[in-house]
């Protein structure tokens, strides 16, 4: 067996037992091994490969929804994430994927909208405020 390669617990004494069982040499067991470990391999690339295309698209449906304003809409949800969740849970959603989900980074982005100061756009600025009394007799020092 390769050393990056391992067997679940029990199955290489299994396999040594299923060999004895039908009479194989070492020869034919290792080139069943071999057989094996190349397809192996080749799976878990094809499901890396797999993993990093959804990852993309993922990433350019969000785009998508936040059109202009992706970067500041996302800056939002990772403070919002960060806030609520810490570097282990952007550790978590980055190793996996899930923080270019248009659902996360949506979910993410409303938490961080209802957290932040309120704004309203277009207000008028906060009513002048009336005198105190020594301001009334004495005027403003400046």
């Amino acid at each position: 067996m390769p050393e990056d390669l391992t067997l679940p617990g029990g199955a290489l004494e299994e396999l040594k037992d299923l060999a004895r069982e039908l009479g194989l040499s070492c020869g034919q067991v290792q080139k069943l091994l071999d057989f094996e470990t190349r397809y192996a391999r080749s799976g878990a690339q094809n499901g890396a490969e797999e993993k990093r295309q959804i990852v993309e698209r993922w990433a350019r449906e969000t785009k998508a929804l936040y059109g202009a304003r992706c970067e500041e809409e996302i800056s939002l949800a990772v403070r919002a994430a960060e806030a609520f969740g810490g570097p282990e849970l952007r550790a978590l959603l980055e190793a996996t994927g899930l923080g270019n989900h248009p659902v996360i980074v949506r979910t993410f982005n409303e938490i961080g909208k209802s957290i932040s100061e309120d704004v309203c756009p277009g207000g008028k600025p906060a009513a002048p405020r009336d005198k105190t009394f020594a301001e009334a007799l004495y005027g403003k020092n400046n």
